[in-house]
């Protein structure tokens, strides 16, 4: 199958961008091309003959599908081994000239696009060839080792297109039986290698990642108030005289440990569990407080069930018990009065804002992302840009000395969130003059790149649709192009 108009768009970037120049080459082979394609289309067969491959998973190549497989080192004593995973957007099976095509975008800041085609010479002849080039801010950080990279899958891949063609001249056939590869090589005899090096080769990520993301960090807000950063949402704790509420609940494992520093610091029982909207990073520690109310907005069972219903599944004891209407929930904690009001549709149509009058804080869930790009849901009772930019101004103008706990990032001020709001109001006039103009999400993406970048925001990881992915500058245009296009639809 072809392209995309999309992936045929990012080609176009990627061919134009000034990041390297292509590493490529070809190689000639005594193999007819039917031969050679039927065997090379078996993809965990390529460890056997390509020794840049330690394992690949797929048995055959699907257009859409995504690739996972492992590359061995560059020089045999480095001591890490590659995991990768690219998404297939190219696949051309038939004709005198064939190819596969898969493009890599799980690492933030890359995005590279590789290619293994075959042309027909006639006369039983295969010209087999490999072109990879690259492109983003990550990659130009490590572009010597990049570049060195591919110089590796492209000289080993060759060398190994010309292993296989004395085992055609001897046998007459390419496949499980005569291919038989080194057995030295198979990832079942340097499966203990295997984890060791990549434990080495992740750590320097992995400790990054941890300090960003996972790592828990108590902020005091007031006497009795902490917010619990990391791990997910971010947490808010309010503790009154008889009893103690909390904010959003993270998820596993970053529920266990909020659970677990709770039953250490948290002096009263926690009797209630608020979640200011349904998505799984603010909810799924939930069930582990089975005696408190568990509070959310009305609209919230229908979209958890609708929209995460695995985690609806398996996380039951979770859903909440208490529903907030339009009208604003009072309650009292002893000598402590905790306010929940519906901001009105916004980053979801189940939002919940928290109010603490006596000490002026507010927290907004992800209404509110401060210092990052934001995560915009774009399913089905999901954001709504008009009704964020609405709300966030809104809040700004009616709690203007408060403290904001925002859904992700550090303490805050009405401020910033005031300056987050233009930031929206920006992204959204920026995509309708786009829309004006004829672009699409990708020029739109590039055409406003720089002018993204001056807001200084932060790249975000998420895990929806059984898919990590990133808030980045260049989702933000693509997601408030949708969103800018449903509301004009409407």
């Amino acid at each position: 199958m072809a392209e995309t108009d999309t992936d045929k768009d990012r080609k176009e970037e990627l061919a134009a961008a000034p990041s390297m120049e292509p590493v490529k080459g070809t190689v000639e082979v005594d193999i007819p091309i039917d031969v050679l394609w039927s065997f090379f289309t078996r993809a965990d067969l390529w460890p056997r003959w390509n020794e840049c491959f330690l394992w690949a998973k797929n048995r055959d190549l699907k257009w859409g599908h995504q690739l996972v497989w492992a590359f061995h080192p560059i020089r045999w004593w480095y001591p890490y081994y590659m995991p990768a995973m690219a998404k297939i957007v190219e696949l051309e099976p038939k004709g005198p000239e064939r190819k596969v095509t898969w493009e890599v975008t799980v690492l933030p800041g890359f995005y590279a696009r590789h290619t293994y085609h075959m042309e027909d010479l006639g006369n039983g002849r295969t010209r087999f060839g490999s072109y990879e080039k690259a492109m983003g801010w990550s990659f130009n950080l490590m572009k010597s080792f990049w570049i060195a990279h591919f110089t590796f899958v492209k000289d080993r891949s060759l060398e190994g297109a010309k292993t296989l063609e004395p085992i055609y001249r001897e046998t007459g056939r390419l496949d499980e039986t005569t291919v038989r590869g080194d057995p030295s090589r198979t990832a079942r005899g340097l499966a203990m290698p295997m984890a060791a090096s990549l434990a080495l080769g992740a750590a320097g990520v992995g400790t990054w990642f941890y300090a960003s993301f996972l790592r828990q960090e108590v902020v005091e807000l007031a006497p009795g108030v902490r917010m619990v950063m990391g791990g997910g949402g971010n947490t808010l704790v309010v503790e009154g005289t008889r009893e103690a509420l909390l904010v959003d609940t993270k998820f596993p494992p970053g529920a266990n440990q909020l659970r677990k520093w709770v039953s250490e610091n948290v002096q009263k029982p926690v009797k209630h569990v608020v979640s200011t909207h349904y998505h799984y990073d603010h909810t799924l520690g939930n069930d582990m407080y089975p005696g408190a109310n568990r509070i959310a907005h009305k609209a919230v069972p229908e979209l958890m069930r609708r929209n995460e219903a695995l985690q609806a599944k398996l996380h039951p004891l979770g859903m909440a018990n208490v529903l907030v209407g339009d009208e604003p929930m009072r309650m009292d904690l002893g000598e402590r009065e905790v306010v929940l009001f519906h901001p009105g549709t916004a980053h979801t149509g189940g939002d919940l804002c928290v109010w603490l009058p006596k000490e002026k804080i507010l927290m907004t869930g992800d209404l509110f992302f401060f210092t990052y790009y934001p995560f915009f849901d774009l399913k089905q009772g999901g954001a709504n840009l008009d009704g964020l930019i609405r709300a966030a101004r809104k809040l700004v103008a009616t709690y203007p000395d408060a403290m904001v706990v925002p859904g992700h990032g550090p303490i805050a001020r009405t401020s910033d969130l005031a300056r987050y709001a233009d930031y929206l109001q920006f992204l959204q006039d920026r995509v309708k003059e786009g829309l004006q103009q004829g672009l699409d999400e990708q020029q739109l993406a590039k055409q406003f790149n720089d002018e993204i970048s001056k807001w200084g925001l932060g790249i975000l990881p998420s895990f929806h649709d059984n898919q990590l992915t990133w808030a980045t500058s260049e989702s933000n245009v693509r997601d408030a192009y949708s969103l800018v296009k449903q509301a004009q639809a409407r």
